[in-house]
């Protein structure tokens, strides 16, 4: 599994590349404002072709260049939970994310849920239901690789934020303590923020103050 990271857009979202070799197949992971030209330098430097996009979640910052995407005829992938909120991406908060204007809509192509699997060539990611910072999050666990997408549930140095609509504190305790216990403490985590390429078992030290 390789992955490529960039950083984009109001809140510093990470775009992720990823692909099962180089020369082989990729996905787009969470095209955040500004990522596409990088995303094209990035797949063009693999020489991989991208099959899809996979969302972690469907917060604005993470779904506004889907549309990008889906135009080239991509299929995107998002939890049913979030699938709403990628028909019409407009921000939840605005203040937030500095009125940013109109983002068209997409609608998935795949609806995921818990303990199913998404394939890229030779890449099989385990998919993992860690609801708490939005109904839909996920996490995407390479096992033979040892890395994680783990979206906004937790960062090298905190956790994803509860205080939005439809986040759940106690959903994301009970996902967090999931993920802890089912992921190797080895895995290498690549949030949707920060650093990635942390150890989980790093970020779990950090984490539990928050939780």
């Amino acid at each position: 599994m390789i992955v490529r990271g960039g950083v984009f857009g109001p809140v510093a979202t990470n775009t992720y590349v990823v692909a099962d070799r180089r020369g082989g197949s990729a996905l787009v992971v969470d095209p955040a404002a500004g990522s596409a030209a990088w995303v094209e330098d990035t797949l063009a430097r693999l020489e991989a072709t991208p099959v899809a996009v996979f969302d972690t979640h469907g917060h604005w910052d993470h779904v506004v260049e889907n549309h990008v995407w889906a135009e080239r005829g991509l299929p995107v992938w998002v939890s049913a939970g979030d699938a709403d909120w990628l028909e019409a991406p407009a921000p939840f908060n605005p203040a937030l994310f500095g009125f940013p204007p109109p983002t068209p809509g997409v609608t998935p192509a795949r609806l995921l849920a818990d303990g199913e699997s998404i394939a890229c060539g030779d890449l099989t990611l385990t998919l993992l239901a860690t609801p708490g910072h939005s109904p839909g999050c996920m996490v995407a666990h390479d096992p033979e690789s040892g890395q994680a997408l783990v979206g906004d549930l937790v960062f090298a140095q905190g956790i994803g934020r509860t205080d939005f609509p439809r986040s759940d504190h106690g959903d994301m305790v009970r996902s967090l303590e999931r993920v802890f216990h089912d992921l190797p403490g080895e895995t290498l985590i690549h949030p949707g923020h920060g650093e990635w390429g942390v150890p989980l078992r790093e970020a779990e030290r950090w984490a539990r103050m928050f939780m």
